[in-house]
């Protein structure tokens, strides 16, 4: 495992922070916040190493439309004078990861200041960016300190909270599609990660009573599980620990949204339903024995190549180029033989396989965890349509090579 960064959680943590500085001899910073973390921590960030005399720049960007995409980056990038600088992120995911990637490309290390306890990347060396039509995880680096003021963690917006519980609950869903996916399609897994990412998500249900009413303990564990999440990210390599099948059907809502212009879809939330709608399969496949699993797999109908593309193509042409050239799994399945060899290797390793489901949670509980936070369950509550359901069920498997639940469920005709 890598070596982490230090992180300071609680009250006081601004005189943390100038005490790091005092130390490594840091005296020039570019900092990042919107005008709401501006408010929140930013402006007294800024204020702290002014009163040491210190060389700072403070970029605050608009909150409204704000994504990590071509336009932030490039407001960041246009504010930075080339001056060796470290970068100071003030805000939650995306503040966070327009500062990973902007101080990585311009050479410069960062630190980050959570704001919220919204999303479970913090820690994490790949910063989530719309490049053109397309998001995807892009590899930059980690911060080299994390801040985390507690009383501003506490007293941000419930509906944050509520989507950063729905990001870490999924670790429940996507360390179970990552360790299938190792039994099934062989990708490579680490049994102590996966451990870590597992009980990431099993400790954030038993605290959801602490978070609903913000206490200071409760959150505390919810930012410390972010942070476990985001270390299993980058111990590992990329997202396979954290990132399932939910975040494939996630990133597709997400990405409509940001091509129709259409704002209001966060993250954490759209997992979170994501991730109800992924328990319900695994729910379905707890029940099923091998004989049925294989009865099943009978039936199982793969369309040609031929067919899977001219899909891609008509359903989400702004990336189809990108998903078809990266030869998913699903598209290869289109073999007749490797097909076989794949439906010999579930039904060999079946138990394995509903042992792993096992601990997933019951859609209903995972249901209820959420929406005690205020947060949304159906897609409906998402202003997500029927027709972008169906697309990202169909297509988010297409996303990454994971042999997510949703792939078994395609095979199994659910």
């Amino acid at each position: 495992m890598s070596e982490h960064m230090p992180i300071t959680i609680g009250n006081n943590v601004i005189e943390k922070f100038v005490e790091f500085c005092q130390k490594n001899q840091y005296e020039k910073f570019l900092i990042v916040a919107d005008e709401n973390t501006a408010r929140a921590l930013g402006d007294r960030v800024y204020q702290a190493v002014k009163q040491q005399g210190w060389d700072a720049v403070y970029q605050v960007l608009d909150p409204e439309g704000l994504h990590t995409d071509g336009t932030t980056l490039t407001r960041v990038l246009s504010a930075y004078d080339a001056v060796p600088r470290l970068f100071v992120a003030v805000g939650s995911g995306t503040i966070t990861d327009t500062v990973r990637f902007t101080s990585h490309r311009s050479q410069n290390q960062f630190v980050s200041f959570p704001t919220a306890a919204s999303v479970d990347a913090y820690t994490s060396e790949n910063a989530s960016v719309t490049v053109g039509h397309l998001k995807g995880s892009i590899y930059c680096h980690a911060p080299i300190a994390i801040f985390a003021d507690l009383p501003t963690i506490c007293a941000s917006p419930k509906f944050l909270t509520a989507s950063g519980f729905g990001d870490l609950i999924s670790k429940l869903t996507s360390s179970s599609d990552w360790k299938i996916s190792h039994l099934i399609w062989g990708t490579d897994f680490d049994e102590e990660i996966y451990a870590k990412a597992l009980r990431a998500g099993q400790r954030v249900a038993e605290v959801v009573d602490g978070i609903r009413t913000a206490d200071p303990e409760s959150m505390a564990a919810m930012m410390e599980g972010q942070f476990a999440s985001g270390f299993c990210m980058a111990d590992f390599g990329n997202s396979a620990p954290a990132s399932g099948g939910e975040h494939h059907i996630a990133h597709i809502w997400e990405m409509m949204f940001h091509w129709g212009e259409k704002e209001g879809l966060y993250h954490g939330q759209a997992v979170g339903v994501a991730a109800i709608m992924c328990a319900e399969w695994y729910q379905r496949l707890k029940a099923l024995s091998c004989k049925d699993a294989e009865d099943l797999l009978k039936k199982t109908k793969i369309p040609s190549r031929s067919v899977q593309i001219a899909a891609v193509e008509k359903n989400l042409p702004q990336i189809a180029e990108e998903l078809i050239g990266s030869d998913p799994i699903y598209m290869q399945l289109s073999d007749t033989a490797k097909f076989k060899r794949i439906r010999e290797r579930i039904l060999d390793r079946w138990d394995e396989i509903r042992a792993t489901a096992a601990n997933v949670p019951e859609p209903s509980a995972i249901r209820a965890w959420i929406k005690s936070l205020g947060g949304p369950v159906t897609p409906q509550e998402l202003s997500v349509t029927k027709e972008q359901v169906e697309i990202a069920v169909d297509y988010g498997l297409y996303l990454r090579e994971r042999f997510s639940i949703n792939i078994i469920r395609k095979l199994f005709g659910w």
